[in-house]
């Protein structure tokens, strides 16, 4: 995936989580191309499921938005590449972004997370699980269509910044 493809899905796993519960969510870009998202607070399984299936359908808003713009570095007249852009490895100290490397390579990829969760308590009843996907996708394309300029601008953010806090809050000079 390219970068502003991550970023959007990383965005809409934030706006859904912020959406459902309130709960501040920070999203970020990394050097090896990924991102992550993760609330503030542990948001019950159901909610949870629905942030997870936001990001991969966030994705798809690729085809009616395009990156943003990338200013030229100061006294260049280049613009930078995608790769020159921040991620949270540049941005953050070097202990954060060591730990962060650490919990990130032990969460479940999203598809995983979602089989789980279309599973869990009707182990017995294959059928269900299906059903259950089939549900939370519906409700997580429905959230990703009502909040698409909100997530478009979030992954705009943080395609520039590697990293974003949700909901958006522009920080004022002290």
């Amino acid at each position: 995936m390219n970068r502003w493809t991550v970023a959007l899905h990383e965005a809409g796993h934030a706006v859904a989580g912020f959406a459902l519960t309130g709960t501040r969510v920070v999203a970020t870009l990394h050097n090896d191309g990924g991102g992550a998202a993760w609330p503030r607070e542990e948001l019950p399984p159901t909610d949870r499921a629905i942030m997870t299936a936001a990001g991969p359908i966030a994705e798809s808003l690729a085809e009616r938005h395009g990156p943003p713009e990338v200013e030229p570095s100061s006294g260049s007249q280049k613009s930078l590449s995608p790769q020159a852009l921040p991620t949270l490895e540049s941005v953050a100290t070097p202990e954060t972004a060591a730990a962060l490397s650490v919990d990130i390579a032990r969460a479940v990829p999203d598809h995983v997370s979602l089989a789980r969760w279309c599973i869990s308590g009707i182990e017995d009843q294959p059928v269900r699980w299906a059903q259950r996907h089939a549900w939370i996708t519906r409700l997580a394309t429905r959230l990703v269509g009502e909040h698409e300029a909100q997530i478009v601008e979030v992954a705009r953010v943080l395609y520039l910044r590697g990293v974003v806090s949700v909901p958006l809050l522009e920080r004022t000079a002290p």
